[in-house]
């Protein structure tokens, strides 16, 4: 009976520290992918530094894009034909990741080529690129983007408010419209190169869509609310729609009428299901009134014809609520960078649409090291308090201090040195995020003073030769201060019990003969 009683008591304590534990640290699925994205359009030297800083951060994947100049050229017959040397430095790069156990996101179209999709024939020519790609990498790549944020590349060129005289109000629809249907070929095409054995059977395929959330600027005003709603339609809804359904929404169909153009029976059954996973790519948020109200800074009329006309909203002001506009030496951002919970009001907003579907967030935007700790956050919440299948999160490339331009961290009136330090900060975190699929309440301060001054890939490499001579074998989970805490207060606990049950079992004995007592006492020494 005394064992169990202390069995028990050391059980509770167990307890109490894994509760405790669960409290501080958060986790993420064990298969969940952890991304970055991989710029590949400079020299190969400067690729494979990013494939091993990629794999020494402990991430799951990266991110690239394979751009059709790069793998076709046209012949002397205006033919279509394989760039050999393009192709081998993407098979060198596939290589390279396979080396470093990183799966590859590629993307096929990413902001290229952007007025010939005016052209039906686009379709075809865009089939034949893709159909070469998945024919030489399909066993390397395990995630295919046919498109990258389609309605950047259509509606700033196509549908802004700076759209010039010559694009006629039906350029944005027929647009999308080449786009969608170029994407269902594409799609299609995929899985009978599955059914092939020519891409392996684990390859997933959809499009990357992107949207900025839309708030209305007053609450309880039903204009307001109801362009809010209008903006999503006309942003996200605009190409998922048809993904869900096989064609527009219906609040497109009755604004834009006639100039929207229509599936075919054939194309809309091409068109649904047309995605194995939803991917989304989401940066800021937006206030949004309708052009027709009393707080629009501009009027419906002055909005050029066609899709800013249809959409018809003013999201172009800022309220108490949205980050302020920040601008210092670490962080360069928006004053409409919006609200903090856009990121996850998005992630909702597309489950909803297709609750059955599993997500992969493939981009979003870093404004300071913060806003990255706080996305981390916002997809944990989805997964775990909202239920929403999200696979993976791709952060911003965080560990390359030579460039201080890289893509998605604002680096707008920050030196190099500057970006460098608050980049690194931030890819330690992730990198121990990554590697272990849990974080705890922690900042990005834990990791500053080391940061200062060294290099990354000297890091890595360091890292890398303790692994080999198993230096670091002890140190690879170090122990929080909460889990030495625990263990001390087990440990005492434990004693406690062991002592106060000798006691006991001293003064029970003590009334007995006084051979057993002295019995008991050489037991004690």
């Amino acid at each position: 009976m005394p064992l169990r009683q202390i069995l028990l008591l050391f059980s509770l304590c167990l307890e109490l520290c894994s509760t405790t534990t669960a409290f501080n640290a958060r986790c993420f699925p064990p298969n969940f992918l952890f991304s970055s994205t991989l710029q590949v359009d400079e020299p190969r030297d400067r690729d494979v530094s990013d494939v091993e800083r990629a794999g020494a951060m402990g991430l799951t994947s990266v991110h690239l894009s394979m751009p059709w100049a790069r793998l076709l050229q046209w012949d002397a017959e205006n033919e279509l034909q394989p760039n050999a040397e393009g192709l081998a430095f993407y098979h060198a790069l596939l290589d390279d990741l396979q080396k470093h156990n990183l799966q590859a996101i590629v993307t096929l179209y990413q902001f290229n080529q952007t007025q010939n999709w005016l052209n039906t024939d686009v379709a075809t020519q865009f089939e034949t690129f893709a159909e070469l790609v998945f024919n030489e990498f399909g066993y390397k790549v395990k995630y295919w983007v046919t498109f990258s944020e389609p309605l950047t590349f259509i509606r700033d060129v196509y549908g802004s408010r700076e759209a010039t005289e010559e694009i006629k109000p039906s350029h944005p629809y027929t647009l999308t419209h080449n786009v969608l249907r170029s994407h269902a070929k594409v799609v299609a095409r995929f899985r009978e190169l599955q059914e092939e054995n020519v891409v392996t059977d684990s390859a997933r395929i959809g499009i990357a869509l992107n949207a900025e959330y839309g708030y209305p600027v007053d609450e309880t005003n039903a204009l307001d609310v109801t362009a809010a709603e209008r903006k999503m339609e006309f942003d996200l809804g605009w190409f998922l729609a048809p993904l869900v359904t096989g064609d527009y929404p219906q609040m497109m169909r009755e604004r834009v009428g006639e100039r929207l153009p229509r599936f075919s029976p054939k194309e809309s059954a091409l068109v649904k299901g047309s995605y194995d996973v939803l991917m989304l790519n989401q940066y800021r948020s937006r206030v949004v009134t309708d052009c027709g109200s009393k707080s629009s800074g501009i009027t419906c009329g002055e909005l050029p014809l066609g899709y800013a006309r249809d959409r018809g909203i003013d999201d172009t002001s800022s309220l108490n609520g949205a980050h302020a506009h920040v601008s210092t030496a670490n962080v360069e951002c928006s004053p409409l960078e919006g609200y903090q919970d856009d990121y996850l009001a998005t992630i909702k907003w597309l489950h909803a649409k297709d609750p059955s579907a599993e997500i992969l967030l493939t981009e979003n935007r870093m404004c300071g090291n913060d806003s990255l700790h706080a996305n981390v956050e916002r997809v944990y919440k989805c997964i775990v308090d909202e239920k929403v299948p999200i696979v993976g999160y791709s952060a911003p490339f965080l560990s390359n201090n030579t460039r201080p331009e890289r893509k998605n961290v604002n680096t707008a009136k920050r030196t190099s040195s500057e970006l460098a330090h608050t980049s690194q900060l931030a890819t330690d975190w992730f990198a121990r995020l990554s590697t272990a699929k849990c974080w705890e309440n922690e900042g990005f301060e834990t990791t500053q003073k080391d940061s200062k001054e060294k290099d990354p890939a000297e890091e890595i490499r360091e890292k890398q030769a303790n692994a080999e001579s198993g230096d670091n074998e002890m140190n690879s989970v170090p122990w929080s201060l909460n889990e030495v805490i625990l263990l001390l207060v087990v440990g005492i606990v434990v004693l406690g019990a062991i002592t106060c049950e000798a006691m006991r079992e001293l003064r029970l004995s003590s009334q007995g003969s006084l051979e057993e007592l002295q019995v008991l006492i050489t037991i004690e020494e």
